[in-house]
Order: C-alpha cells, then structure tokens, then sequence
C-alpha cells in the first residue's frame, strides 16, 4: 500500500487501529425464534415453560402481550438464571436486563 493510501485509509476511520493478536471467544447471535409459555411474572424477570434446554447464562429476546385494562406488548432482553426439567418441557427462571 502506497503512503497516500495509507493515509486515505487512514482518514477514514474514526480511531486508531493497533495490532493484537490475542484468543477470542464468541458465539453467533442470530433469530431464530421459538415458542413457549409463561407460567408466572414479576418485577425481576419471569418463570417460563420451554420446550429445549438452555445454559445458565443464555441471554433470550422474549416478546409477550400483558393482558388487562391496558394491554401492552413487551420485548425484553432476559438471563436464564436457572432451569428444572419437567416431563418433556424445561420450566426456566429468566431474570429482565436493563
């Protein structure tokens, strides 16, 4: 690459870049919706009935319509906090994320 490349490069980006060479983890995060129940709600998150396993740790987007006077459809980023299998479904503890 000539300087005036270089430096046309360069002028492009908004910061600088350094070499590293370093280990990475990552996981690919992509839609892939699925389909469950909710078995109960509160303030901190929410007890749900699942149809596969999920690592503790899994992060969900989950979308739900609160029934009542007002009805409201809720998106929500969730943590699964822990998880019990029951029969063929998993009930599953998710805390909401801010």
């Amino acid at each position: 690459m000539s300087e005036r490349e270089k430096k046309i490069s360069a002028e492009r980006r908004s910061s600088q870049r350094v070499e590293l060479i370093s280990n990475v983890t990552y996981s690919v995060v992509m839609p892939s919706y699925q389909t469950g129940l909710i078995r109960d709600i509160s303030e901190g998150g929410l007890c749900l009935m699942l149809p596969q396993p999920l690592a503790s740790g899994t992060i969900l987007n989950v979308e739900f319509d609160l029934h009542g006077e007002q009805s409201e459809h809720i998106k929500a980023l969730v943590r699964v906090v822990w998880q019990k299998q029951e029969a063929d479904k998993f009930q599953t503890g998710v805390k909401f994320l801010v």
